[in-house]
C-alpha cells in the first residue's frame, strides 16, 4: 500500500482539525482571542465528527479503508456537514431568531446566508476588532467548518502526505487580509500552523520507522522549525517598516451619516461671546497645558473648512496613524462626563488609544484619530478615554521633511468661471514673505506662525469666517480674529509652501476644582493648525498670540484689551526651543539627521538573525546526529546484493562502537570479526568471522553474491545488534550520546557507499 498506512490516515485527523483551528485562531486579529476560540472549536471539531461518521467510524477506517476510500460516495458527508454547520449556527450564534434558541427558521437561515456574503464588507468598513455579533462571526464559523471539512476527507480519501494540509492554508487567507492592521501579530498563528503541519506531516509519512520512532525523531524537529520561525519571522528585512496591504484602502464605506449641526470651528466666536456655558468636566490626570481636540477639519473649499468624514465603526479601540507617531511620553486614562456640548464629536486629548462609551455607536476617522457618536451627545454621558501622550523633539522635528500627502496640501485655485483667484496669490505671498531664509519645513511652519503671533491681535469680538476673502481682510485690514482666523490662516498658507496641513478645533485644559476635576466651558474653545512630517505623522504649532508662564498657564498677551478668556499659547516645553530653531540661518546642504535617525531607527538588527542562524545550526546538527544512524541504515539496505552485504557489515561497525570499539577506521575486517567474537556473546560473536570471510571476497575476489546472502547478512546485523544492547560494560549513556554527536560520527553515518572502508 502507497502512503500513510491505515491508521495513520485516522490518526491524521488530528492534525487536520488542529489547523482548522489554526485558522479559527487566525481571526484574533479580528475579533479578539477568546470571543473566537468557542465558534472556532465547534466549526474544527464537529465537521471531523460527521466525516468519522460517515467513513463508518474509527473501526472502519482502520480495517478496511482501502475499501472504503473507492466505494463511499462524498455527497452525504457534505450533505449531513452542511446541515450540521446550519444547526450549529443558529443554536450558537443566531439563537435569537431560532425555534427553542436551536432550530432554525427560513427567515433565520436567509439571514445566516446573508451573513456569510455581507461579513467580509461589513469587517473591512470596521475599525478592529470588530464587534462580536453573530452576523460577523458566522465568517469564522464558516472559514474553520470548510477548511477542517476538506482537510478531514483529504486525510482518509487520499494517501498523499501533505494535500491535507491544503484547506487550512487556503482558509487562512481570510483571517489574515482581515487581521490587517488589528491588534496583536500574526506570529503565534504561523507558528501554530507550522506546528499542525509538521505533525500532519509525522503522521502521514511512509511507515519506515514505527510510530514511536517516528515521534521521537520527528517531533522535536516541528517543536524547532516553530521555535525558528518565532524567532526570526519577526525579524527578517522589512518586517518592520514595511506597511502590508490593507483592503479597506480599496473598499468603498458605507454612505456616511450626515452630520447634523453647525462646524465646531463656525461656533467658536458664539461661544467665546458667552464664555461661561459648561461644555464636559475630566476626571483624571489632565497637565493644564494639553489641549482636548473635538473634531479635525482637513479639506477647504475656498469658503469653509469640512471635518473629517472618513468615519468607520469601532468597538472602541483607535488605530495607530498610518503616518507614524512620535515618541510617547506617557498613557494617560481619563474619564469624561459630558455637559452642554452637544453635537456629535468626542472630546480626546492628543491621539486616543481607545475608548469606552457603553451605550454610544462610536465612529473613528483612522487617520486623525477623532471620535464621534453615530447619534446626537447627551448630557450626562460619560466615557473613558485612554490617550498616549507623545514626546515631541524639535531637536529632531526641525531636520525632517514634509509627509508627501497631496490631499492635504491641495487648495482650489480659480473660481466657478474658471479664472485665478487673487486672494489666494496675496496669502502665498505674504507666506513667502514670512517664512523667507528657512531651510527646512519645520522653520518654515515655526516661523509662519512666529509671523502670525508678532504681526496680528487676537480679539474675541473680531468678525468671524474663514474664507479666502475673510483670510485677506483679516491678514491686511483688521489684523485681529479669534483662533479661528489665526489657525485657518496659517493652514491655508502652509498649504501654499507646499506643507501639508489642517485645522483642530478644541478646548484647553480648563480649570480644576477643589475636587481635582476639571470643569472645561465654552470660553475654553481653540483652534490651533498642524503639519504633517515624515515619520512623525502631525505636529500641533501655535500662531494665536498668547505667552505661557514657567507652570503651562495662559495668561493674557499684554497687548489683548481686557478680554473675556485668554488667548491660547503652545506648551512651554517647545517654546524656548522652537524660538531658537525659528531665528536660526543656515548656510550649506542640511544635516542627514533625519536619515541617520530614520536608519537608526528602522533599520535591521543584526543579532537575531545571527541567533537564528546559530540556533538552526545547532537544531540541524542535533538532527542529523539524530537521525543520521536511521538514514544511514535505510541507505545501506538499498541497492544490489553486494552494496548490502557492505552495507550490512559497516552497520555491525557502528554497533561495535557502541560495545566500546574505540574506532574502526585503522582496522581489517578480520580485526573487527575478532574484536566483536571476543567481545560478544557466542551466538552473536560467532557470526561475525563468516561474514568478515565474505565482506573480502566481495572487496578483493570475484565471488557472486545473490539477494540470499544479503538477507542472511542483515539478519546477522539484527542478532548482533540485540547482543550490543545486552552485553556488560557497555559503555554508559553519556559516552555513547558524545561518540554519535562528534562531527565525525555524524559525518560516517552520511558518506556515500563507494568511499567506506572495506
Amino acid at each position: 500500500m502507497s502512503g500513510p498506512g491505515i491508521r495513520r490516515r485516522g490518526w491524521s485527523l488530528v492534525a487536520t482539525t488542529s489547523a482548522a483551528l489554526c485558522v479559527g485562531f487566525a481571526f484574533r486579529r479580528v475579533f479578539g482571542t477568546g470571543e473566537v476560540m468557542l465558534t472556532a472549536a465547534l466549526s474544527a471539531i464537529v465537521p471531523t465528527i460527521v466525516v468519522l461518521a460517515c467513513s463508518g467510524g474509527p473501526k472502519r477506517f482502520v480495517t478496511d479503508a482501502e475499501k472504503a476510500r473507492a466505494t463511499r460516495p462524498l455527497w452525504p458527508s457534505l450533505v449531513l456537514s452542511a446541515l450540521a454547520w446550519i444547526l450549529v449556527v443558529s443554536a450558537s450564534l443566531f439563537r435569537d431568531r431560532a425555534v427553542g434558541h436551536v432550530l432554525p427558521t427560513p427567515s433565520g437561515m436567509r439571514d445566516i446566508a446573508a451573513a456569510v456574503v455581507d461579513a467580509p464588507k461589513s469587517i473591512l468598513t470596521t475599525v478592529l476588532p470588530a464587534p462580536t455579533d453573530g452576523e460577523l462571526l458566522v465568517l469564522v464559523s464558516a472559514c474553520v467548518w470548510v477548511a477542517a471539512l476538506a482537510g478531514a476527507e483529504l486525510a482518509l480519501r487520499t494517501g498523499t502526505v501533505s494535500l491535507p494540509a491544503l484547506p487550512a492554508l487556503l482558509a487562512l487567507i481570510v483571517p489574515v487580509v482581515l487581521g490587517v492592521g488589528g491588534p496583536g501579530s500574526n506570529l503565534p498563528v504561523v507558528v501554530a500552523m507550522i506546528g499542525a503541519i509538521g505533525l500532519l506531516l509525522l503522521i502521514r509519512a511512509p511507515e519506515r520507522l514505527p510510530p514511536l520512532g517516528t515521534a521521537l525523531v520527528g517531533v522535536p524537529i516541528v517543536i524547532a522549525l516553530a521555535c525558528v520561525a518565532a524567532l526570526l519571522g519577526p525579524n527578517l528585512p522589512g518586517t518592520r517598516t514595511r506597511r502590508p496591504p490593507d483592503l479597506r484602502d480599496l473598499v468603498a464605506l458605507p454612505r456616511p451619516e450626515r452630520l447634523t449641526g453647525i462646524s465646531p470651528l463656525d461656533r467658536i466666536s458664539a461661544w467665546l461671546m458667552s464664555p461661561d456655558q459648561p461644555m464636559f468636566s475630566v476626571d483624571g490626570p489632565s497637565a493644564p497645558d494639553r489641549y482636548w481636540r473635538l473634531t479635525v477639519l482637513d479639506r477647504y473649499d475656498g469658503s469653509s473648512w469640512y471635518p473629517v468624514r472618513n468615519l468607520r465603526a469601532t468597538a472602541g479601540r483607535v488605530p495607530e496613524s498610518p503616518d507614524g507617531r512620535p515618541p510617547v511620553l506617557s498613557t494617560v486614562v481619563n474619564t469624561v462626563t459630558l455637559r452642554d456640548l452637544g453635537d456629535i464629536w468626542l472630546p480626546g486629548t492628543d491621539r486616543p488609544t481607545e475608548v469606552d462609551a457603553p451605550g454610544l455607536r462610536l465612529r473613528v476617522d483612522p487617520d486623525s484619530g477623532v471620535i464621534a457618536s453615530g447619534s446626537g451627545l447627551r448630557s450626562g454621558t460619560r466615557y473613558r478615554i485612554d490617550t498616549r501622550v507623545p514626546a515631541l523633539d524639535p531637536d529632531r522635528l526641525q531636520f525632517l521633511p514634509a509627509a508627501q500627502d497631496p490631499a492635504n496640501t491641495a487648495l482650489p485655485e480659480s473660481d466657478a468661471t474658471g479664472r485665478p483667484i487673487p486672494a489666494l496669490e496675496s496669502l502665498r505671498a505674504k507666506a513667502t514673505v514670512a517664512t523667507s531664509g528657512s531651510t527646512f519645513p519645520y522653520q518654515q511652519a515655526l516661523r509662519l506662525a512666529q509671523w502670525l503671533r508678532a504681526n496680528h491681535r487676537y480679539d474675541i469680538s473680531a468678525v468671524p469666517g474663514h474664507s479666502y476673502r475673510n483670510l485677506q481682510f483679516f491678514l491686511e485690514t483688521t489684523k485681529e480674529g479669534t483662533s479661528e482666523q489665526f489657525a485657518t490662516a496659517f493652514a491655508v498658507m502652509a498649504r501654499t509652501l507646499n506643507l501639508p496641513s489642517r485645522v483642530v478645533v478644541g478646548f484647553s485644559a480648563g480649570r480644576e476644582g477643589a475636587n481635582g476635576v476639571r470643569e472645561v466651558r465654552s470660553g475654553d474653545i481653540v483652534a490651533w493648525p498642524e503639519v504633517e512630517f515624515e515619520g512623525v505623522g502631525w505636529v500641533p504649532f501655535f500662531p494665536t498670540p498668547g505667552q505661557a508662564t514657567d507652570s503651562g498657564a495662559r495668561k493674557q498677551a499684554p497687548e489683548q484689551k481686557t478680554p473675556a478668556t485668554s488667548a491660547p499659547a503652545k506648551p512651554v516645553t517647545r517654546a524656548e526651543k522652537d524660538r531658537e530653531i525659528a531665528g536660526q540661518t543656515r548656510s550649506g546642504p542640511a544635516p542627514d539627521t533625519a536619515t541617520r535617525s530614520a536608519a537608526h531607527r528602522d533599520g535591521t538588527r543584526w543579532w537575531p538573525f545571527v541567533a537564528a542562524g546559530a540556533g538552526t545550526g545547532v537544531v540541524g546538527y542535533l538532527a542529523a546526529a539524530g537521525i543520521g544512524p536511521v538514514l544511514a541504515r535505510r541507505r545501506r539496505r538499498r541497492g544490489d546484493p553486494r552494496e548490502q552485504v557492505i552495507g550490512a557489515w559497516r552497520q555491525i561497525n557502528d554497533d561495535l562502537l557502541g560495545a566500546g570499539l574505540r574506532t574502526s577506521g585503522s582496522l581489517t575486517v578480520g580485526e573487527i570479526a575478532e574484536y566483536g567474537a571476543t567481545r560478544l556473546p557466542p551466538e552473536a560473536g560467532a557470526r561475525l568471522p563468516g561474514l568478515a570471510s565474505l565482506v573480502n571476497d566481495i572487496a578483493y575476489g570475484d565471488r557472486g553474491i545473490e539477494q540470499a546472502d544479503a538477507d542472511a547478512a542483515w539478519r546477522d546485523r539484527a542478532i548482533v545488534a540485540g547482543a550490543v544492547r545486552r552485553i556488560d560494560g557497555r559503555p554508559r549513556p553519556h559516552v555513547r550520546a558524545y561518540r554519535r554527536m562528534r562531527p565525525r560520527s555524524v559525518a560516517l553515518v552520511f558518506r556515500s557507499p563507494d568511499k567506506g572502508r572495506e
